[in-house]
């Protein structure tokens, strides 16, 4: 019992997509290691850039302390409560300033995240689209022909003539 040779074919793209689907989702696995190490990176960055900034924040509040301690002393009103209030409210927008650094470190993390997550989620919904899609045209090609037909119905007893549709008088 010889096998057409549009079934050996077939059988044969059948392999191939198979190979070629493996490929295709391990260098997305690839792609989102990297994407994954480079949101690493990226925190890290922006975890420096807020600790300078915070940093600043701290600086200037000291160098604004000074100056109104430094007034104060000049004109003999150092412990005042106009004194002590301007020290106060140096403290208290420092710490908001501060407070507002950090909410938008963890906003952009929590951003950055979910970005990835998406990305993630479109690369193997990329990835299954083209394996349905190869395997599709394959199944298509392979069971048009001529010899495929054969072949299946010799292998499962299908009798393409036992449907033929019955054309005797009543």
């Amino acid at each position: 019992m010889a096998i057409a040779t549009s079934t050996i074919v077939a059988i044969a793209a059948v392999a191939v997509a198979a190979g070629a689907t493996y490929a295709s989702m391990e260098q997305a696995a690839d792609a989102r290691d990297a994407q994954k190490k480079a949101q690493k990176v990226s925190q890290a960055e922006k975890a420096a850039q807020q600790q300078a900034q915070i940093r600043q924040q701290v600086r200037q509040e000291r160098v604004k302390r000074a100056q109104i301690l430094q007034a104060s002393e000049n004109t003999g009103v150092s412990m005042s409560s106009g004194a002590l209030g301007a020290e106060s409210v140096l403290g208290t927008q420092t710490a908001a300033n501060i407070g507002t650094i950090n909410r938008n470190a963890n906003s952009a993390n929590a951003i950055g995240g979910f970005l990835q997550s998406a990305a993630d989620s479109q690369a193997r919904a990329s990835n299954y689209s083209a394996v349905a899609s190869f395997a599709t045209s394959v199944a298509g090609g392979a069971a048009s022909s001529p010899g495929t037909q054969n072949d299946f119905n010799r292998y499962f007893g299908y009798d393409p003539n036992s449907l033929k549709a019955d054309t005797s008088p009543l």
